[in-house]
């Protein structure tokens, strides 16, 4: 008979060793909790009896009402194979027991653990598994016999901070119950966070450790206790590797001093021609090389017949050439002193088994003679500031501005510029990185989180290879700038079978939006959500917090945005006396004084533009919901149209100084003003070096932003802050 008692790291290692030369696939409960109470993990007063006899004295020296386990390194969830029994009371009680769990066990059975009961009625998860992709990952939620039922899980990425930690309590459903609840006080979260991180600590410590499942956590009065546990052990677990290659220099993909278009001609309908036309018509002031070997003048640009003919080694070779052409021309630029390349063919991994080896050949060749290589597989790409527009086949001439845009997909990029383009909103630089062969999406991300002509980044992404490398980029960068992911393959079915709860409940969707979370990354699920997240993070400042002022010239906007305010997690705070006496001195006296604020169709005019200033200006709001000021039509004159099936187009001369306004309020005050139209308008007010106001679609719309925005605020502050 033994009591639990193993010192940290050495006797941890020791037991481990053990579980392998017996075989065992996963340690019985007995030696979980002796690892468990090694990182200082509390867990019930307990021995394990291998013999009736050795229960009912150990029983003795307990005392009280006991919890009987059968235990063995084959057993697990040994409450739905009716091996645990509560309550247990008593010799007789406890030799019967001890007689019932080794019949119902039969040759698994290598003890009965004898645990003293706690006495709790709120049953928490903690566990940690090992994601393929982003390494090793912490569980909490809710726990029990209804865990995966409920799937009230949080997940953060192995090491987590004391504030990934507090954030993981925060992004549970239930979170209620860590709370005062049915007379019982309020968890320690100081003990529960310390719980969370030594679990993190036992899988960083053994990479021989898959899982770990501590379930349920009881909360015995404030303190949580380890009722139960499973760790699955695995041969073939290996520490993360923290070997980083060296970046590559984006530099001269971005802004080339010179370009060669290998495969140019004058046929607008093929990737060459379309790419030297792009470039001419942006504006590029560097030079430009159209290359073919037949020869030829191609829109008034005499091209050469090799990049050997070149007078100079251009920094960039845009290649529009077939795939199998690829390796050679590579190596021709390689030889040239060519110092990047973007391969715009396709033909390669995304083709199966030998198009992968076609690309790792093209990757050795640019390694080989220290090439910066994009693609291959993509559309190109664009860099307003350089005026710099190397896309095939589509043209890219959106505004200037302060957003960027990295696609893994080639056809969605030009959506996503183009959906801005026609919002009136800038883009200043566009990737689309294509197969990865050797630059991916997060190397650009690095490069643009420097780039102080952004100020917003975003991305979409569809696979992620190196989660490490995404979490390093994503955080430096959003600690700085906003980081806005829409994310394609979200539900796809997770990996392999787990043994776990933990397991079970952590696939790859819900790991990936941990870790955004953790790095600080805005996540969204649609084209238009990008968009609108990228206009508003990149033009209006950050909210301070979540209270909305919702200001509306018609009833109905104003009812459904307070109920998208409520469902967003934001505030929708009471208008204090003071500013409503200001309100009653501009409107009309049957006006709503509550939030939201009914202006009752008056809010036009100077009265308006009054109205805003004295909410924006409040300090019991940290944003505005401004409904119904654009975009009316009774106010549609001023020569703007309007056109059936597109909305109205251009705003009147009062919609633009309103709209002036709101940037100059924006400026003074640090918040930011959202607008709703009455009805749809195609475009919005010009954009430009400070805030700009931004127009959305829908209450929703606002609403959505403005709870991410204010997300985001606090998920920069805390990334800014030293740990």
């Amino acid at each position: 008979m033994a009591a639990i008692e193993v010192t940290v790291e050495t006797k941890a290692g020791d037991l481990l060793r053990r579980a392998f030369d017996r075989g065992a696939t996963a340690l019985d409960e007995w030696e979980a909790k002796a690892l468990l109470t090694a990182y200082g993990v509390p867990v019930p007063a307990g021995l394990l009896a291998t013999s009736e006899a050795e229960a009912v004295a150990g029983a003795g020296r307990l005392g009280g009402a006991l919890a009987m386990k059968a235990v063995g390194s084959r057993i697990r969830h040994k409450t739905e194979s009716g091996l645990v029994v509560l309550g247990v009371t008593g010799s007789d009680a406890v030799a019967a027991t001890y007689r019932l769990l080794a019949e119902r066990a039969g040759d698994a059975l290598e003890g009965v653990l004898l645990e003293r009961m706690i006495v709790g009625n709120r049953e928490l998860l903690v566990g940690f598994k090992r994601d393929p992709v982003f390494g090793p990952v912490v569980a909490f939620g809710l726990g029990g016999i209804f865990t995966e039922v409920l799937g009230d899980v949080a997940l953060a990425l192995v090491p987590p901070s004391r504030h990934d930690v507090a954030g993981l309590l925060e992004h549970i459903r239930s979170k209620r119950i860590l709370e005062a609840f049915r007379g019982s006080p309020p968890v320690d979260r100081a003990a529960l966070v310390g719980v969370i991180q030594a679990i993190g600590r036992i899988g960083l410590d053994f990479p021989e450790i898959a899982e770990i499942d501590v379930n349920p956590l009881l909360i015995e009065g404030d303190r949580p206790v380890a009722a139960d546990a499973l760790v699955v052990l695995s041969r073939e677990a290996r520490p993360a590797s923290t070997v980083r290659r060296p970046a590559p220099d984006i530099r001269p993909v971005l802004t080339p001093g010179s370009v060669a278009v290998v495969g140019a001609s004058d046929d607008l309908g093929k990737w060459g021609g379309s790419a030297l036309r792009n470039l001419l018509d942006g504006g590029y002031q560097g030079t430009i090389y159209p290359v073919n070997p037949r020869g030829g003048v191609f829109f008034g640009v005499q091209s050469y017949t090799s990049i050997a003919e070149l007078p100079e080694a251009p920094d960039l070779a845009l290649m529009a050439v077939g795939g199998r052409q690829v390796k050679g021309v590579l190596e021709e630029c390689g030889r040239r002193g060519v110092k990047a390349a973007v391969v715009l063919a396709a033909g390669f991994s995304e083709t199966g088994a030998e198009g992968a080896v076609l690309e790792q050949e093209i990757l050795e060749v640019a390694t080989g003679y220290g090439m910066t290589l994009i693609g291959p597989n993509c559309m190109g790409l664009m860099s307003n500031q350089a005026s710099f527009h190397a896309t095939g086949l589509v043209a890219l001439h959106p505004p200037k501005g302060k957003l960027s845009f990295i696609s893994q997909s080639g056809s969605l990029g030009p959506g996503v510029v183009s959906a801005c383009e026609l919002r009136g909103i800038g883009v200043e630089k566009f990737v689309s990185v294509g197969n990865e062969a050797q630059v991916d999406a997060f190397d650009v991300l690095d490069h643009l989180c420097d780039d102080p002509a952004t100020e917003c980044v975003m991305m979409y992404l569809e696979g992620i290879d190196d989660g490490a490398h995404f979490v390093e980029a994503a955080r430096r960068t959003a600690g700085r700038k906003p980081v806005v992911v829409l994310r394609g393959g979200l539900t796809e079915a997770g990996g392999r079978a787990a043994a776990s709860h933990t397991g079970a409940l952590a696939g790859s969707a819900e790991v990936f939006r941990a870790a955004a979370r953790q790095a600080g990354v805005v996540v969204c699920g649609t084209v238009d959500e990008l968009v609108d997240l990228g206009a508003c993070l990149a033009y209006l400042p950050l909210p301070k917090g979540r209270r909305v002022a919702v200001v509306t010239n018609g009833g109905g906007p104003g009812v459904l945005a307070a109920d998208e305010v409520v469902l967003h997690g934001l505030e929708l705070v009471a208008a204090p006396e003071g500013l409503v006496r200001c309100l009653d001195e501009l409107l009309p006296p049957f006006w709503s004084r509550r939030n939201p604020l009914d202006l009752v169709a008056a809010g036009f005019g100077d009265v308006g533009l009054r109205v805003i200033e004295h909410v924006v200006r409040c300090d019991a709001f940290d944003a505005v919901m401004a409904l119904n000021f654009v975009g009316v039509p009774s106010t549609s004159g001023g020569g703007r149209d309007r056109r059936p099936g597109e909305g109205l187009l251009g705003f009147t001369a009062w919609e633009a100084s309103f709209l002036h306004s709101c940037s100059v309020l924006m400026e003074e005050t640090g918040k930011p003003i959202i607008n709703v139209p009455d009805h749809p308008v195609r475009g919005t007010s010009p954009q430009q070096d400070g805030y700009s106001p931004v127009i959305l679609s829908s209450p929703r719309a606002a609403a959505r932003v403005l709870d991410r925005m204010a997300w985001y605020q606090t998920a920069r502050t805390s990334l800014r802050e030293p740990e």
